[in-house]
């Protein structure tokens, strides 16, 4: 049980910190601020550029300090600005997320989904309301094409990984995505580290 709700802080924790670094664009090609159409660059045009990217920084910063209710607001704004644009509609929904509202989480994720469905934010984001809602094979699913998109995605790598080590009770698969995941994230994870060393030993016991 300790296990499981570590796992669960953790990944509310990672969710945040790995989506919000790039779900701003709607191709995974594009920096946090390409996805803002960029047209003429007249000292109007220039000058609402400045505006949009400010609001961008402004709704990740409200987010990033738990201000739910403000960045709520700045995502739905931008969402009014740029509506085929995957990105501020897959942050509206980890703002629900964290509200708690499920529903309408889920909602926005969908959308996203539509204007962009490579998006490998979105598509973990989609799996982590897919989990949550017991629809473990379909988490799987949305995992996976996450992965397919964006090999070199750590948190898809660790999702994917609770869900053959919690749910599906294939350890072999969970170790190799843990181990992926570990060998892809910049910060030390002695914990998850543990843990995998851990089912190491517990397979290799299982064997003998």
């Amino acid at each position: 049980m300790y296990y499981i709700k570590r796992t669960k802080n953790l990944l509310c924790w990672m969710l945040s910190l790995f989506l919000l670094a790039s779900c701003s664009s709607g191709r995974k090609q594009e920096s946090p601020t390409s996805n803002i159409p960029q047209n003429n660059q007249t000292p109007a045009s220039q000058e609402t550029l400045n505006n949009e990217l400010g609001l961008y920084r402004q709704a990740i910063t409200e987010l990033n300090n738990n201000e739910l209710d403000k960045a709520e607001q700045s995502f739905t704004k931008m969402t009014e600005l740029h509506p085929d644009l995957a990105g501020p509609w897959a942050n509206l929904a980890l703002v629900y997320l964290k509200q708690e509202h499920m529903e309408k989480a889920e909602e926005n994720i969908q959308i996203a989904l539509q204007k962009n469905p490579d998006m490998p934010q979105a598509l973990n984001l989609a799996g982590y309301i897919e989990n949550q809602k017991g629809e473990i094979n379909q988490a799987k699913s949305f995992y996976e094409k996450a992965i397919k998109n964006k090999p070199d995605y750590a948190l898809a790598h660790y999702n994917l990984a609770l869900l053959y080590d919690i749910y599906l009770q294939d350890i072999p698969k969970a170790v190799q995505h843990y181990e992926q995941y570990l060998s892809l994230i910049k910060v030390e994870d002695s914990k998850t580290k543990s843990w995998v060393e851990e089912l190491r030993l517990n397979m290799k016991s299982d064997n003998t």
